[in-house]
């Protein structure tokens, strides 16, 4: 019965594509919501309908330049000539390069991080550097690529012995717009369980480190391999839906306390069975600067039927100057145990799997200028300023039991930014986690006197 429930959401899921290729090819086109944004005058204009030539030497600016086509003779060139060209490979792929130069755009951010802990011994870190690619390929259809490289790539020296690093591709789909209202999606997913996952460029946040919740239950970068959909509609004057729905490989059965679900995700090239889990959200904005979602997470981690059960609500709220965002997190698993790999695998612990998990996280950002010391700075620099940031949060990656999962934790933080792009950013954070057989909550004694401290410092940029 399991089996046969997801084929039914499965097909009603992807149902509205075959109907939805028919509309009007006369629809505007518009990006999909969290692709890159592309300037205006970077987007190819087209007289016809989407096209897409396969062998990409099209000419995809307009310009009345057109390579030719295969098989094709340019004038003084024989029949020969021309199938030469064609077995040419650095020919072949100069046309190609030449053919999308000017409908792609290469950017991405970093961040580099100064750590000095109470407990262990300061560090430098280069943390992550990102490069993402996007390219316009017709009107409707897009593309956009995230390749992450953690702790400088691989190979990653720890302990004093050099091992595999993380070079990462987290996000990587193409985009096929049907109407204004739907975009077809498939590759390499964020899964939409929460903003935080959705919206997590270092560039973008306002303290260095992410919420301990939304590294572990919701294990933030949380990529999957998937197609679906998304888009929104405007509802009246100011209200504003927007959903994203999607069929991804899913968790596996590493799922562990303390980690939460941060080593059961990532299935890109096998899936450990044949169920494929369903993932969306849907939020809502009444007017500029509220948004409100809610999203959910189901699927079956091994080959038994266990599931994952997920459900997740967030907000932001711009009041001025002020910014005030939270999220909570809520997980239901099926018992059992991390298994259902092939026999050969180590992965088969037969550890236990946590039956519950929960965390959350509300953070204020109070955006503020002191002129005598912008009048001094440079005069690109004038229109910046600081933010001075709170965060409260906690995780319980095993709610059946108070373990070293347990944490709760209270940052301050500040930073400047000169520029929209490029952010300074210092922060000073008190944590204490259940170790010691007591539930870890701010409100408590043993918070203030058992907790420790960690101060850091991080420069993140977008390029």
């Amino acid at each position: 019965m399991p089996g046969r429930h997801h084929l039914l959401l499965l097909s009603l899921l992807f149902a509205p594509l075959a109907g939805l290729a028919q509309e009007e090819a006369s629809t505007p086109a518009r990006p999909a919501e969290d692709a890159p944004r592309v300037p205006a005058e970077e987007q190819p204009k087209q007289d016809e309908g989407p096209r897409l030539e396969l062998e990409g030497l099209e000419d995809p600016a307009g310009t009345g330049t057109k390579a030719p086509a295969p098989g094709a003779e340019t004038p003084g060139q024989t029949a020969q000539d021309t199938f030469t060209e064609r077995l040419e490979p650095t020919t072949t792929l100069a046309q190609r390069a030449a053919a999308i130069l000017d409908r792609t755009t290469l950017g991405g951010y970093a961040e580099h991080d100064f750590i000095l802990p109470q407990q262990g011994v300061t560090t430098f870190r280069a943390h992550r550097y990102v490069l993402f690619v996007y390219s316009h390929i017709s009107e409707r259809v897009s593309t956009a690529t995230e390749i992450e490289f953690e702790f400088a790539g691989s190979p990653l020296k720890r302990d004093g012995l050099l091992g595999a690093g993380e070079v990462l591709l987290e996000f990587s789909v193409v985009d096929l717009m049907l109407t204004d209202w739907a975009t077809f999606r498939a590759g390499v997913i964020l899964v939409p369980v929460g903003a935080y996952n959705l919206r997590h460029d270092a560039p973008a946040q306002e303290l260095p480190e992410r919420p301990i919740a939304y590294t572990t239950i919701v294990p933030t970068t949380w990529f999957e391999s998937g197609a679906g959909f998304l888009g929104g509609f405007d509802l009246g004057r100011d209200w504003r839906l927007s959903y994203e729905v999607y069929a991804v490989n899913g968790l596996d059965a590493k799922i562990l306390d303390g980690q939460g679900f941060r080593a059961a995700r990532g299935s890109h090239l096998e899936d450990n069975n044949n169920d494929k889990a369903i993932t969306g959200r849907v939020s809502v904005s009444p007017f500029l600067g509220l948004e409100a979602g809610l999203s959910g997470y189901t699927g079956a981690y091994d080959l038994e039927g266990r599931r994952v059960n997920m459900i997740n609500a967030d907000v932001f709220w711009r009041l001025g100057a002020l910014d005030l965002t939270g999220e909570v997190v809520r997980a239901f698993i099926d018992p059992g145990y991390v298994q259902g790999f092939p026999n050969n695998s180590n992965a088969n612990t037969r550890d236990r799997v946590p039956t519950g998990m929960f965390g959350f996280y509300g953070q204020a950002n109070y955006r503020f200028r002191i002129e005598p010391f912008f009048r001094l700075l440079p005069d690109e620099w004038k229109e910046g300023h600081f933010t001075a940031s709170l965060r409260y949060e906690e995780k319980d990656t095993d709610t059946e039991f108070i373990t070293t999962g347990d944490v709760a934790r209270l940052t301050l933080g500040l930073n400047f930014r000169p520029l929209p792009p490029y952010v300074l950013k210092t922060s000073y954070y008190w944590e204490k986690s259940g170790g010691d057989g007591e539930q870890p909550h701010a409100w408590s004694g043993d918070f203030w006197s058992e907790g420790h401290w960690t101060f850091l410092a991080s420069v993140a940029y977008l390029f």
